[in-house]
């Protein structure tokens, strides 16, 4: 468990760095929060080859800055809209396909002989498979786009209420199908990455929260008048 506090602390920074981001270009929130979105997608991405031991369960590396990714996410279909939501949601897949050919592109090209050893360690964090590749792009537009659905269903609802109704269908969705695809239907691994981002929906729901009254101030809009145009 104290890993998994350690988890909510990161997060917490990241999302303290979020909005410092948001205050200096308060002009252009929606731009700042699409950026934050293809950012962190980016970054958890990257950090996911590493697997921790959360206490409960064990989950990449990546869970951390992918539920904040989450909360950017539910942040962008409250303020925004479905529809605003989802065009990032399909570019952010687009932008991920496009990372991940570059990433393998990169591996691919040969190295000097002195940095041999070293580019096999960089080329084992940088590309991975094909498999894994095509699991994490599926996962990533399927369950995101049924965080959006859900979390715009019903704008009069409150927000704690839809942030964790949405989060909890769209990350088991997220766990089955990225597992199922990537290594089988090893049951034990989905309920562990289950269970540890179950755990951290939580912290997603307080970081929308806390955010709420910010963003609107910044923006001028209504979270529940932003819903329901969607």
């Amino acid at each position: 468990m104290f890993t998994l506090l350690m988890a909510w602390g990161y997060g917490i920074v990241l999302y303290l760095f979020y909005l410092l981001l948001l205050r200096l270009w308060k002009e252009r929130v929606e731009t700042v929060l699409v950026g934050l979105f293809f950012g962190s997608l980016t970054a958890a991405q990257f950090i996911a080859n590493k697997l921790v031991d959360y206490g409960v369960g064990v989950a990449p590396a990546g869970t951390v800055i992918f539920m904040t990714n989450v909360a950017v996410l539910d942040a962008m279909a409250i303020f925004y809209g479905r529809q605003f939501a989802l065009r990032a949601v399909r570019l952010g897949f687009f932008f991920q396909a496009a990372v991940a050919f570059a990433a393998w592109a990169a591996s691919v090209l040969p190295p000097p002989v002195w940095f041999a050893d070293r580019a096999a360690v960089v080329d084992s964090v940088i590309a991975p498979s094909a498999r894994i590749a095509a699991a994490s792009l599926t996962a990533y537009l399927v369950s995101s786009t049924v965080d959006v659905y859900i979390v715009t269903k019903w704008p009069r609802l409150h927000i704690l209420m839809r942030v964790y109704s949405s989060s909890l269908v769209a990350q088991v969705v997220d766990a089955a199908v990225f597992i199922s695809l990537a290594f089988g239907p090893e049951l034990q691994i989905i309920w562990g990455q289950i269970l540890v981002k179950w755990l951290q929906i939580p912290l997603e729901a307080l970081l929308i929260y806390g955010s709420r009254r910010y963003v609107s101030a910044l923006t001028g809009k209504n979270s529940q008048q932003a819903s329901s145009h969607s």
